[in-house]
């Protein structure tokens, strides 16, 4: 996936020091082959709590592919808080959430009729979909969402 998004952004453009056809391990090789993995030190990374070790590979993807799309190639000096990131992708799909309510938007699957399996099943025809809109939403278990 990642060679694959590299090649959509014309990331190999961008780099100059990325002569890639001319180096022998690459020479027969497209760049949307996969990438050989190299282990730096120095790179923002997910910090671990002392009661928990919180897992937010998700985050750290996002935002590498965020800085990649932005031009910013050296990541080893951004020092990444993850709490900032966190309530700002909360805040961004929520206002997204809130936008299409209120603008009366419909999702893709409302346009082609189809249910996707969120377990990776067949599309099923929505009116052969269970109706979920009467089903209660689960409260949080943490009283200090506000």
């Amino acid at each position: 996936m990642i060679p694959l998004f590299l090649t959509s952004m014309r990331f190999y453009g961008k780099r100059l020091d990325l002569c890639t056809n001319k180096l022998p391990n690459y020479v027969d090789k497209y760049q949307s082959d996969p990438l050989k993995v190299k282990h730096m030190k120095r790179v923002p990374r997910q910090e671990e709590s002392f009661k928990h070790v919180f897992l937010d590979c998700g985050l750290y993807t996002c935002l590498f592919a965020k800085y990649i799309s932005n031009g910013v190639f050296d990541m080893r000096s951004i020092d990444i808080d993850a709490k900032y990131h966190h309530q700002r992708y909360a805040t961004i799909i929520w206002h997204y959430g809130r936008t299409k309510n209120n603008d009366g938007t419909i999702s893709e699957s409302e346009v082609t009729g189809t249910v996707a399996s969120k377990f990776g099943g067949p599309r099923i025809a929505k009116e052969h979909a269970p109706d979920t809109s009467n089903y209660p939403t689960p409260r949080s278990q943490r009283s200090n969402l506000r």
